[in-house]
């Protein structure tokens, strides 16, 4: 296979380096990958690279400096800055030195594969305007809802809540409530922690390391691995039908739906898989909110039922009123469903 061209990659996390290294080869790249600030200036000089890969925090020479002294030797090749540095002033000087693009560690690695393919000097496109990763996925920001399932006896369950704050070790989120008072989450408790981003679902498990009041908050240990869960991997089906739903506190969802028509509410499905479905309804209903659905007859499938947690929700403009869009994942459906995977 012809080489799609040379890629330096450098950062001082070696076991990322050889991540990044191996996916790039598997798509037909020829990579270099190096550690510190001066290693890399060092091969820019020696070689030809079409995309440099370049974290902001290096040791012997920082980023910034080694974006400085690439430039001096080549003020047209394509570099791309990887960064979970918080600091804008910085990311703003290295912008202003020419970037192609930019990415938030964590980061997804296919979407780094298509941006390096879509960087690279040999496909012939300008690169004056330094812009994001188009699916780049900013994790931990400040106000993002999450989930959070913890794990601690009579507290155990999943939560909706959001992110406070966050530094190099730490992600401080909101405390979560249960009959109106702040949960009690000791040290070392075990918390799993859902993400809903805009081009999948990240989750990674954690422990909480501890509580401070005023606000409510928890600290929680900032996870090694984060794992992301592919949207979309079943056939989805559009499907512009009335539904019927109620939330409830179980998963199975059979043991607390209304007996009268006063406990249900009304919405409009836009489309079905075998592993979610989006609704269009007119409350806001955080993530982790759990909803038993039943649906008017869709297409060959039939109608439906089915016990899904709230992953994402989102205020859609329409002329009737307020709505919300919801992204859902399930966790029981009827067999008619399973059809569509």
């Amino acid at each position: 296979m012809l080489s799609k061209g040379n890629v330096l990659v450098v950062d001082d996390e070696i076991n990322l380096c050889r991540i990044l290294s191996a996916k790039l080869a598997k798509d037909g790249y020829e990579v270099v990958t190096v550690h510190d600030g001066e290693q890399a200036v060092e091969k820019v000089r020696q070689s030809h690279f079409d995309v440099v890969l370049l974290d902001l925090i290096l040791p012997k020479m920082d980023g910034l400096s080694a974006l400085a002294s690439i430039r001096s030797m080549d003020k047209e090749i394509p570099v791309i800055i990887m960064t979970a540095c918080e600091n804008s002033e910085a990311i703003e000087q290295a912008m202003s030195q020419g970037v192609s693009a930019y990415v938030n560690k964590p980061f997804d690695l296919d979407n780094v594969v298509a941006l390096v393919r879509n960087t690279s000097k040999s496909d012939g496109r300008s690169r004056q305007q330094p812009r994001p990763s188009p699916d780049a996925t900013a994790l931990f920001v400040k106000r993002q809802p999450i989930t959070l399932e913890i794990f601690n006896g009579s507290t155990s369950g999943h939560y909706s809540s959001r992110i406070e704050d966050k530094d190099e070790h730490t992600i401080t989120v909101m405390t979560p409530t249960k009959n109106g008072e702040d949960l009690a989450v000791p040290p070392r408790t075990l918390v799993r922690v859902g993400l809903p981003a805009k081009d999948a679902f990240y989750s990674f498990s954690s422990s909480a390391l501890s509580q401070r009041k005023d606000p409510s908050v928890t600290v929680l240990d900032k996870p090694v691995v984060i794992y992301r869960t592919q949207r979309r991997q079943f056939a989805r089906i559009l499907a512009n039908v009335p539904i019927r739903y109620c939330t409830v506190s179980d998963q199975s969802g059979l043991g607390n739906i209304p007996s009268t028509s006063s406990g249900w509410r009304t919405g409009i499905s836009r489309d079905f898989s075998a592993g979610g479905a989006r609704i269009s309804v007119a409350e806001d209903l955080p993530p982790g909110t759990l909803v038993y659905i039943e649906t008017d007859p869709i297409g060959n499938v039939g109608a439906v039922n089915m016990v899904a947690r709230v992953i994402r929700c989102s205020a859609e403009d329409t002329d009737s009123g307020s709505a919300y869009s919801l992204g859902l994942q399930f966790s029981r459906i009827n067999s008619n469903l399973r059809t569509l995977s």
